[in-house]
């Protein structure tokens, strides 16, 4: 049977009124929070893009930075006057190149200040590989936050279990129970994002939790998916999540529906992201 189409754009994100978005994992966080920043600017939304961890400058986008001056929440507002896109961060570090992130309790003060804007926060680093698991102090997620998407990339299915592919290996190893050299399955992903010390780690409770599965353009990418479409249905703690697909290169996604019999692919066809 050929799966129902329906039309999703990056506004399944941004949903429910969410202001403040932290986004963990690997494998397209920096991709997919351009993406809907870019979506947000071109419905004349205005929109903060940060970081806990650190980050590469945004071209071409106005940056207020924390150690530059005084008066931080006054300088993003006058910011956000004439710009509806801005980047926020501590300080810019000449030496990697990146921004440096703010404090998880300043992105926090700054949602409360009621900026009229969204906040999308990278709050994970995971060294340019597909998939990652948190060591004790990752990820940074501010409280308040209302959505967290943790991302993993499909790309990582059926890559051995080595540094090389899998940030932090040995830690994946030990909430997956799966061997360092094996391969990485799709049920090893589920395990990591559905585990306590996973992908959501350090979530405020009340926090609406997104899965997003970056790379379903690679060949074989919408099989990959689908064997966690299956896995959906078998495992009731999965249903607490939304689990959506995708392509952040490409700009289309997929939503993944839990059914009682099948969970069945939604796919978007359109391109969502200008």
């Amino acid at each position: 049977m050929r799966p129902a189409i329906s039309s999703i754009g990056p506004e399944i994100f941004l949903s429910q009124g969410a202001r403040l978005i932290a986004f963990t994992g690997a494998g397209g966080k920096t991709s997919l929070i351009r993406c809907l920043a870019t979506h947000l600017e071109t419905h004349l939304q205005r929109v903060i893009t940060t970081t806990t961890t650190k980050i590469f400058p945004v071209p071409g986008a106005h940056t207020v930075l924390q150690d530059d001056a005084p008066d931080f929440a006054g300088r993003i507002r006058h910011a956000l006057s004439s710009s509806l896109h801005i980047v926020v961060a501590r300080r810019f570090d000449l030496a990697s190149g990146k921004l440096i992130g703010l404090d998880k309790d300043t992105v926090t003060a700054l949602h409360e200040a009621k900026l009229e804007a969204t906040i999308l926060v990278e709050a994970d680093g995971a060294a340019r590989k597909p998939l990652k698991a948190p060591a004790s102090h990752e990820p940074v997620i501010p409280q308040g936050t209302d959505f967290c998407v943790g991302v993993m990339g499909l790309d990582a299915v059926s890559c051995r279990l080595v540094e090389s592919n899998v940030h932090r290996h040995e830690i994946f190893s030990r909430i997956t129970g799966l061997a360092p050299s094996h391969f990485v399955s799709p049920s090893h992903m589920t395990r990591l994002a559905l585990a306590p010390d996973g992908l959501f780690k350090g979530c405020p409770v009340q926090c609406n939790r997104f899965v997003f599965l970056n790379k379903i353009d690679i060949p074989g990418g919408y099989g990959m998916a689908e064997e966690f479409s299956d896995m959906l249905t078998q495992n009731v703690q999965a249903a607490d999540f939304q689990w959506v697909a995708g392509s952040t290169r490409f700009q289309r996604f997929t939503r993944i529906v839990r059914k009682t019999r099948k969970a069945w692919f939604l796919t978007c066809n359109e391109l969502v992201c200008s």
